[in-house]
């Protein structure tokens, strides 16, 4: 009669156990030789998680016959059930394949219902490219403070020296400058485009005292003053304030001597 209370003791005994049995172990993502950032790996047994840094490390426990799953928006998902030889050497090396453009649709959804599910800490973030990858894998730090790292064997450091001393780091920063100045640009012909239907060519030619053929170059110089966000924030009599003050440096900007 009472081995009801025995059974229960026992088996919270073992699930406890099962879960004390769980050992750290660290392991890399990459692609290739390439280490991948923000990558999500989740032990669905213990329905913990956790995402690799800009190295692709990262540090999860686990115990023998638990199943990881690997995911990110770029890469094809993987499966992997831990094995006594991952617990003997506490480590685990992932290399993830790169997706064809037809499944990233289906891997998005499937990634971002699995992360907020979760509450892992990139749930809905935006996934990064491979330039920014790059970027964010490069060491930010000083040349001299690399190549000291470097000699004092430190990790990363050789990998850093050589994206210096390449030139891959110098590129892509050029490159990323690049990019981010086009963006901008966009950005600030779509807020012409809105300005100008907002207020209408009689507002300018009348009011302003800008000719037709001028509009679109003047409200683009306006810009840098922060009358697209005060646009955006509904706050258009400080709008109309800078772009009637700003008539007479746009027009001496034009007569400058390049």
């Amino acid at each position: 009669m009472n081995r009801f209370p025995l059974l229960c003791f026992l088996f919270i005994w073992f699930s406890a156990s099962g879960q004390e049995n769980r050992v750290l172990i660290t392991g890399k993502v990459k692609n290739d030789s390439i280490p991948i950032e923000n990558v999500h790996i989740i032990n669905k047994n213990s329905q913990k998680g956790t995402i690799t840094n800009r190295l692709g490390q990262f540090k999860i426990s686990v115990t023998d016959k638990d199943t990881l799953m690997i995911s990110d928006i770029q890469y094809s998902n993987k499966i992997i059930v831990i094995s006594q030889d991952n617990l003997l050497n506490k480590y685990l090396e992932i290399n993830l394949l790169e997706l064809t453009n037809e499944l990233d649709e289906v891997i998005v959804k499937q990634f971002d219902d699995m992360s907020e599910e979760l509450g892992l800490p990139n749930a809905g973030k935006k996934p990064l490219n491979k330039l920014e990858r790059n970027l964010n894998h490069y060491s930010q730090k000083s040349t001299p403070i690399v190549i000291l790292e470097a000699l004092l064997f430190k990790p990363g450091g050789i990998d850093d020296v050589y994206n210096i001393i390449s030139g891959n780091r110098k590129r892509d920063r050029k490159l990323k400058a690049l990019i981010d100045e086009d963006r901008m640009t966009a950005s600030k012909q779509d807020y012409v485009i809105k300005i100008k239907d907002h207020f209408q060519e009689d507002f300018f030619i009348k009011s302003v005292k800008i000719d037709k053929e001028h509009i679109n170059s003047y409200i683009f110089y306006c810009m840098p003053q922060g009358i697209g966000e005060l646009y955006d924030k509904g706050r258009l009599i400080e709008v109309i304030d800078i772009l009637l003050k700003s008539k007479d440096s746009y027009f001496e900007s034009l007569t400058e001597p390049e």
